[in-house]
């Protein structure tokens, strides 16, 4: 299981396989779960506000209210650090295009 994570976490988000594999011993399975659910739902959100004439804050709340009320609609219930989490390892995923 944490090998699929690992790949899924390092596919979408670019980070390398050895970063992830350091950071998810840390998060509980349930949180590592999560975390790979909401990361897709995170970087189509972060994405679409790209180029959005908002404040990088404006921007990062606007991201959060998205991607909770999304996630919400889905079935995902996640913690608000999982959320700030997906938000900035989908910010990391775009400014590495």
């Amino acid at each position: 299981m944490k090998s699929i994570v690992v790949k899924a976490l390092a596919f979408l988000t670019g980070a390398s396989k050895s970063v992830l594999n350091f950071i998810l011993p840390i998060l509980r399975d349930s949180t590592s779960k999560l975390l790979a659910d909401i990361l897709p739902i995170a970087l189509e959100i972060v994405a679409s506000l790209v180029d959005s004439n908002k404040s990088s804050e404006e921007k990062r709340r606007a991201a959060f209210v998205r991607i909770e009320t999304a996630a919400k609609s889905r079935g995902i219930e996640a913690a608000n650090s999982v959320i700030n989490l997906a938000i900035e390892l989908a910010v990391q995923k775009i400014k590495d295009k």
